[in-house]
């Protein structure tokens, strides 16, 4: 009799976790995406952060960042952008956009901070490009491998400068707040 329900526990333990994978699978257990009058009920962070997760979330459905872009709306690719954009900056800098493979958008970032309304924030990274003679369409000299071709990076510009005058502008987090919340169709 021990052994009839020891290889019952067996069957159903396999079963379960078969269903389990299963019902995983169909998307029973992924969290639930907010929409419209859902996500205007959040708080501004919280409203940042569900929309760029979920949006983030769908670059990540596609073959690669370029389809991705292509195909999403207008104002997710705006989110999105600016998102990383800002991410990168508060976590170490410009320098660090454009080290990091998220130098792929620079190229839309000017176009994006005026979508939002971001003027100082468009005015101070046109002017860095611009005084800097950067080709936001080719950033392959910024390719770096270790730290020692990161510190070369950093000397290359005045970095310190932009950050800074960054930290004095308003968060561009909140422009983009304002920017779904009149957009919230789209998300």
């Amino acid at each position: 009799m021990k052994k009839f329900f020891s290889n019952i526990k067996s069957v159903f333990m396999i079963i379960g976790g078969l269903l389990l994978i299963l019902l995983s699978a169909c998307g029973v257990f992924s969290k639930k995406h907010l929409h419209g009058e859902e996500l205007l009920k959040l708080s501004d962070d919280k409203l940042f952060e569900t929309v760029y997760l979920q949006t983030l979330d769908l670059v990540e459905s596609f073959a690669d960042e370029e389809s991705a872009l292509a195909q999403i709306s207008p104002a997710q690719r705006t989110v999105y952008i600016l998102s990383i954009y800002d991410m990168e900056i508060q976590n170490g800098g410009l320098c660090q956009f454009f080290v990091n493979s998220s130098r792929s958008l620079a190229p839309y970032v000017g176009q994006c901070l005026k979508t939002v309304d971001a003027e100082a924030h468009s005015q101070l990274f046109a002017e860095f490009v611009a005084n800097n003679q950067l080709d936001l369409h080719n950033l392959d000299s910024f390719e770096i491998n270790d730290v020692a071709e990161y510190a070369a990076q950093a000397e290359r510009y005045d970095f310190d400068t932009f950050d800074n005058a960054y930290c004095e502008l308003t968060p561009l987090q909140e422009y983009i707040v304002a920017y779904i919340k009149a957009n919230i169709a789209e998300f």
